[in-house]
């Protein structure tokens, strides 16, 4: 998918707002859905995979950083080498996207002190206590999505290289 920036400029804030939250969570859920299948592909032998996502991965509570976790653990163990370095690597930026996905369900909108332009601007505390400050307009929205499309199409060409035990991943 392209992402340009004229498409969201004629919204108006709260639409933008909106729009934003909505294709983050949309753009996690794609990442979330790549770590399940690498999971499931690796521990589930055929016929019980439905029955293994229903149970484990999909269950009520646990989290997109759980699965992350789950993957993270599984690094050691998975072949060929190389792809388990590329997926370290992917991990580290599933987090980063996750992250912004909660500044905008968790943070605080301070549009107000920032003008007229289309932007939104989000407050969060990281668990440090540390104050950080997340600007996004219709320009790094586009980045922050194409990055994100690129990141969960990186995750499923890992995950379907680990099925076929291949040994490197095309970006």
């Amino acid at each position: 998918m392209t992402y340009e920036p004229e498409a969201y400029e004629e919204l108006d804030l709260e639409t933008f707002d909106a729009v934003v939250t909505g294709e983050l969570v949309h753009q996690a859920l794609h990442c979330e859905q790549a770590l399940i299948g690498i999971i499931a592909d690796h521990f589930c032998r055929e016929g019980v995979e439905t029955e293994f996502r229903r149970l484990l991965l999909y269950r009520d509570g646990l989290s997109l950083q759980d699965k992350i976790e789950i993957v993270r653990a599984m690094l050691p163990i998975l072949r060929p080498v190389e792809l388990a370095s590329e997926l370290k690597i992917a991990l580290r930026k599933v987090e980063e996207l996750k992250a912004l996905r909660n500044a905008f369900a968790h943070g605080l909108d301070s549009v107000g002190a920032h003008g007229d332009d289309l932007s939104i601007v989000i407050e969060i505390v990281g668990r440090s206590g540390i104050e950080k400050e997340v600007t996004v307009t219709p320009a790094s929205h586009c980045k922050i999505m194409q990055d994100a499309d690129d990141l969960s199409k990186k995750l499923r060409s890992i995950a379907e290289k680990l099925t076929r035990g291949t040994d490197s991943v095309e970006e």
